[in-house]
């Protein structure tokens, strides 16, 4: 589906305000939508806390988040469909440094 108006994304944009207002503590993210997939949006978080707090206020379960890399970064992230919207949300991150002789 090919979104030709903005009306078309509406759902969208109203269910991210819709997020904002009912949870105004959630991390803020830097958001995708898009004309040609009108239905989705990409949630990109600055770290795995954030991931947990989307997951929490979109009422997903928690083994549906992954571990998994995106280029040479671990992310971790998630799909689901949350008030008719599909969602992919993740962040990658930096591993914490092992100490030298910890096991």
């Amino acid at each position: 589906m090919n979104a030709e108006t903005l009306a078309t994304q509406a759902a969208v944009l109203t269910c991210l305000a819709g997020l904002a207002v009912g949870h105004p503590n959630l991390p803020g993210a830097y958001l995708t939508i898009s004309r040609y997939t009108p239905g989705e949006v990409a949630v990109q978080l600055e770290s795995p806390a954030a991931v947990e707090a989307w997951r929490e206020a979109l009422g997903v379960d928690p083994d549906k988040v992954v571990a998994d890399r995106i280029g040479t970064q671990p992310s971790l992230e998630f799909d689901a469909t949350a008030y008719g919207i599909d969602f992919h949300v993740y962040a990658t991150y930096q591993p914490a440094p092992t100490e030298a002789g910890a096991a």
